[in-house]
């Protein structure tokens, strides 16, 4: 081969090559006869023919051989035959990929999300979602506010769920409240509590709690609330991120905390802990889902939505 037909073959792969025209050879070696594959294509035979002559002069070579009206291609035009059918079967999955992409059925998300948040909700929303996206990854990442909206401002995650508002100075995040599932106190059934029908805030006095760690902002509501009411939190405290960890403590121990009320009532059905009748509704009640504007992905419509629907179900529509 001279340099001029290499120099030639370089352009012709590089900038010269035609989808439709890998569509045509496929075509022909399929249908045989330039006839039929013009007529598939609803040109003349005579444009089908011309396409094939601009690819052998680009090439050199000829690709294939007429006998009759029949076609046979040699071993130059088989060679790009089936490349072209291996390139064409790619693009057409690329295709199914980006249209499933757009309609939120396939790729990856990951969502933030912040301990207090009720165990019922994140769960029935996933598999929400699942059934729109069964082909969707979903990584879940737990833990306090504080942690999770610096991810988010940095892209390692692309929604929080939490009972903390975006921060108000962040123009970047938008926040939407889906849900209003409040906190209540709990205590194991047989705490000298779970029998008090009107218990004061005074009863609270001398009881040990288990909270959240000291930089999450229900920690510091509860702590406000207490403050309010001429309380304050004890020494020795049990500091807790994990709801599975709070809920065993408290069913075993003489400890008071905090749950989501649609958790703590599954365990008061089950006989094993009891709520206490005091109005904790401003420590954070609202179930807020927390997305970057900036974020592209488009996962996290779908995931929006299935967040929305479950809370209406499971909890109860919350206000910004």
């Amino acid at each position: 081969m001279d340099e001029g037909q290499e120099r030639s073959i370089e352009r012709f792969f590089n900038s010269g090559l035609k989808l439709n025209q890998l569509r045509i050879l496929v075509a022909l070696a399929d249908l045989k006869q330039v006839k039929l594959v013009a007529e598939a294509f609803h040109v003349t035979q005579p444009a089908i023919s011309k396409q094939i002559a601009e690819m052998e002069n680009a090439l050199g070579v000829d690709l294939i051989r007429r006998v009759g009206q029949r076609v046979e291609f040699t071993s130059f035009g088989t060679l790009l035959t089936n490349r072209a059918r291996e390139i064409i079967h790619q693009l057409s999955h690329a295709r199914k990929d980006f249209d499933s992409l757009l309609s939120g059925i396939t790729g990856k998300i990951a969502l933030g999300v912040a301990t207090t948040v009720t165990p019922v909700l994140i769960p029935e929303a996933v598999v929400a979602f699942l059934r729109r996206a069964p082909n969707a990854e979903v990584s879940l990442l737990e833990g306090t506010a504080d942690r999770l909206f610096p991810m988010l401002n940095d892209s390692q995650i692309d929604l929080v769920v939490a009972r903390t508002p975006a921060p108000p100075d962040n123009e970047q995040l938008l926040d939407i409240a889906i849900a209003s599932d409040p906190l209540v106190l709990a205590v194991s059934k047989q705490h000298p509590l779970a029998f008090r029908m009107t218990p004061d805030w005074q009863d609270l006095k001398g009881n040990q709690w288990i909270l959240p760690p000291p930089s999450s902002p229900v920690y510091r509501a509860m702590e406000a609330l207490l403050h309010q009411h001429g309380l304050s939190l004890p020494p020795g405290c049990i500091h807790s991120a994990s709801l599975l960890a709070n809920v065993g403590l408290l069913s075993r121990t003489s400890l008071i905390g905090l749950l989501p009320k649609t958790l703590a009532l599954r365990y008061v059905n089950e006989e094993t802990l009891a709520i206490v009748p005091l109005d904790v509704s401003s420590v954070l009640q609202h179930v807020h889902v927390i997305l970057h504007k900036a974020n592209s992905n488009p996962m996290i419509g779908l995931m929006k939505e299935s967040l929305e629907y479950c809370g209406r179900i499971y909890a109860g529509k919350g206000s910004a």
